[in-house]
C-alpha cells in the first residue's frame, strides 16, 4: 500500500473527514478534486446517547481509532490541507469537548463541531452535484443518525436556502426512543407524528413561494442509496452504483413496505441493509417516509455525494 502511494503525486492534495451519530467518513481528493481515496467507519457514537445525554466509553474509544487510522492515511497522503466536522451527536452530548480533546490527543486531528446550518450548507453544495437541470427547486434532505436536516433551495450555481430545519430525531436515537429495533406500530406512529410536525413546520416557511410544480427531491446519507440499490436490484449495496439513481415515490413506498415487514434476521442477511445497519433501519424508514410522504414529489434521487464533497471542493 505505501509503495503504491508514493507513486501517486500527492502534492496539493486535501481531505475531509465528516463524524455522524453512526460512521466516521473520510475523503481525499487530489489537486483537481478527484477522489484518490475513501474510508467510512461504523463506530455508533451515539450508543446510548439518547438515553444517557453523553458518550459511553466504548463508543468514544470506536471513534478515536478511526481518527487514529484516519491520521495515519492522511500522512501517507501527505496531506496539509484538511477539514474535520462533527455534527448532530457532538451537538447534543454533555462530554463532546473532553471526547474531542482525547481525538485530538491520540490523532493530533482537529474536529470542528459544525450548525446545523453549516451543516445544511455543506450538504447542499456536495448534493448540487447530483441535481436535475429541469427544475427551479430543489429539497436537499439528509438522514443521519442523531438528526436529519431537510433545506429548500434554488437549483442554481450559487443555490439560495430558502428555508432549512434540523429535526433532532435520526436512524440511532429514534430507534431507542422509540422501540424501533423491530417494528411496533406505536412506536412508528408516534416517530412518524413528531417528524411530520417539523416537515410542517418547514413547509410553512416556504408557503408564498411557488415551487410545488419545479422541484427535485435529493435525498443523501446511507439510508437513500440503500433503497436506490434496491430499486436496481443490485447483487449488493453498493453506494457508487445507487449515486444519482432516481427512483419513483411509488417504488419506494412498497420496498419501504416490505422491508419494515422484515424480521431482524432478515434485515441483518439482506444485501442492502446488513448488520450494523439492521439495529436501526425501521427508524430509518420511518422517517424517511414520513418526510417525502409530506413533500410535493414524484421522485427521490439518492446522493452519495454530501458535505465531505462541499469541504474538499472549498479547501481546493
Amino acid at each position: 500500500m505505501e509503495d503504491l502511494i508514493k507513486n501517486v503525486n500527492n502534492k496539493g492534495c486535501v481531505a475531509a473527514l465528516d463524524l455522524g451519530t453512526n460512521s466516521n467518513r473520510l475523503l481525499i481528493v487530489d489537486k483537481n478534486g478527484t477522489p484518490i481515496f475513501r474510508d467510512v467507519r461504523h463506530v455508533a457514537l451515539g450508543e446510548g446517547l439518547a438515553e444517557n445525554k453523553c458518550f459511553c466509553k466504548k463508543a468514544m474509544e470506536r471513534a478515536i481509532c478511526s481518527y487514529m487510522d484516519f491520521s495515519e492515511m492522511m500522512k501517507m497522503y501527505g496531506i496539509e490541507k484538511y477539514r474535520a466536522i462533527a455534527t448532530a451527536a457532538c451537538r447534543m452530548s454533555t462530554n463532546t469537548a473532553s471526547f474531542l480533546g482525547s481525538v485530538k490527543e491520540a490523532s493530533n486531528i482537529d474536529v470542528e463541531v459544525i450548525s446545523e446550518y453549516e451543516e445544511a450548507r455543506l450538504t447542499l453544495k456536495g448534493a448540487m452535484l447530483n441535481a436535475p437541470k429541469d427544475k427551479k427547486y430543489i429539497f436537499v434532505y439528509d438522514l443521519g443518525g442523531g438528526s436529519t436536516e431537510i433545506t429548500l433551495a434554488t437549483n442554481e450555481e450559487k443555490p439560495n436556502i430558502l428555508a432549512t430545519i434540523s429535526i433532532p430525531l435520526g436512524a440511532r436515537n429514534a430507534t431507542e426512543m422509540y422501540d424501533l429495533r423491530n417494528y411496533n406500530r406505536n412506536g412508528a406512529l408516534k416517530l412518524r407524528a413528531d417528524v411530520e410536525k417539523y416537515v410542517d413546520e418547514l413547509l410553512g416557511k416556504v408557503k408564498d413561494i411557488d415551487y410545488k410544480e419545479d422541484v427535485a427531491l435529493i435525498a443523501t446519507s446511507s439510508t437513500p442509496l440503500r433503497l436506490a440499490a434496491a430499486y436496481k436490484n443490485l447483487a449488493k449495496y453498493d453506494k457508487f452504483l445507487s449515486d444519482g439513481v432516481s427512483v419513483p415515490i411509488k417504488e419506494l413506498d412498497k420496498i419501504i413496505s416490505s422491508m419494515i415487514k422484515m424480521g431482524y434476521k432478515q434485515r441483518v442477511n439482506s444485501p442492502y441493509i446488513g448488520p450494523n445497519r439492521a439495529p436501526i433501519f425501521v427508524a430509518a424508514l420511518v422517517i424517511f417516509r414520513a418526510i417525502y410522504k409530506k413533500l410535493p414529489v414524484n421522485e427521490m434521487i439518492a446522493s452519495l455525494k454530501a458535505a465531505q464533497e462541499a469541504i474538499v471542493d472549498e479547501l481546493l
